[in-house]
């Protein structure tokens, strides 16, 4: 006899058309979920423009004196989401999948399983509490943990991106769990150039700057190499500079070809362990050399761990010297073409089966 169909609520404030990282991991589940492990699945979000079977639009409106001490768009929508799903009778979840960010709403896990008898699966995406990428005082940080403890006491099962995410988010290993990478989207063709490292590679970046690029398009025009962007932040680009030029927001399916044909992709880190980035996987996915730039530590954390295996990778500290130094030898290397195979395990589609494996675990 078939399992009977389960029913899944993901809540995902951003989501398709959205083209940002949280986005896309939503809006994958969203789309490959229900097959993989027999669900309708339907999306609350808090993206104006989405469309789809099941996807519910719900606005973020109100106040809130919680707000002044954490600015997070979750303290206002959470109210919205409760008020939404106590009209709405068509959905009711045995499973309800709450991915950050925002993240106050995380705050609904026991109002959810009170009314829908539910199992709550929080998607830490991102640190929340300790985040070393934000500049927090000790006061807002107490909160935020008291919080992400109440956060995680209530859920049935904790997602995060990597292992370094996973040691600082409250009570992590007291839940079932599971690292479940962002990945890069298999089902978008990929048809990448051969990489050619001499005076002529040509470079890309993929997404938002974590510090101004100032740096690294000096050490570009130093070099007489040249860089395409492709994301949100062009504003902080020297356009003016003819080595560096921007294509700003593209659809992934666009920004997969810029990558594929580039020779370099470049990574901005802060240089804290826990930082990990989604462009690492569509330039892996592409085969492409990587330039990583830290603006602390070089060689440590997630992004070191995850490449380490991975040849033509180039470090450099966020200095004119070191990046036009890392550049230069980039010029000189020899292309090493991965092992075969290499990239595979950071696909959404196997990464998804962890998300499964999951939902399997809590609903027994």
């Amino acid at each position: 006899m078939p399992n009977k169909q389960r029913n899944i609520l993901i809540i995902a404030y951003a989501f398709a058309p959205n083209k940002r990282v949280g986005a896309l991991r939503a809006s994958y589940w969203y789309k490959y979920l229900g097959d993989a492990c027999n669900a309708r699945v339907s999306v609350i979000t808090g993206e104006t423009e989405a469309k789809g079977e099941n996807v519910y639009f719900v606005k973020k409106e109100g106040t809130s004196i919680l707000q002044k001490v954490i600015a997070d768009d979750g303290v206002i929508w959470k109210k919205n989401i409760k008020h939404f799903l106590e009209i709405e009778s068509g959905i009711n979840p045995d499973i309800v999948i709450i991915t950050g960010g925002p993240f106050m709403h995380f705050s609904l896990s026991k109002w959810l399983k009170k009314k829908f008898d539910c199992k709550v699966i929080l998607d830490y995406r991102d640190p929340f509490a300790i985040n070393p990428g934000f500049d927090n005082g000790k006061l807002k940080t107490a909160i935020k943990k008291w919080f992400e403890r109440g956060f995680n006491r209530c859920a049935d099962a904790l997602i995060t991106v990597n292992e370094h995410c996973a040691k600082i988010i409250a009570n992590f290993d007291s839940k079932p769990n599971r690292i479940i990478q962002n990945g890069y989207d298999e089902s978008v063709e990929c048809n990448p150039k051969p990489v050619k490292l001499s005076d002529s590679a040509t470079f890309s970046y993929a997404g938002k700057f974590y510090f101004p690029p100032g740096n690294m398009e000096k050490a570009l025009e130093e070099s007489s190499l040249s860089l395409t962007y492709i994301g949100g932040d062009e504003k902080a680009l020297d356009l003016n500079n003819e080595y560096v030029s921007s294509l700003g927001f593209v659809n992934y399916d666009k920004a997969i070809s810029v990558i594929g044909n580039s020779d370099v992709g470049i990574i901005q880190t802060i240089g804290h362990e826990f930082q990990s980035t989604t462009k690492i996987f569509d330039y892996v996915r592409c085969n492409r050399a990587i330039l990583i730039i830290s603006n602390d530590k070089i060689r440590c954390g997630s992004i070191h761990e995850e490449l380490k295996e991975y040849p033509n990778v180039f470090w450099a500290k966020n200095t004119i010297q070191d990046i036009f130094r890392s550049l230069e030898d980039i010029k000189k290397s020899k292309y090493i073409l991965p092992s075969e195979g290499f990239s595979e395990k950071y696909s959404r589609g196997n990464q998804l089966q962890y998300l499964v494996e999951l939902i399997d675990e809590v609903s027994k």
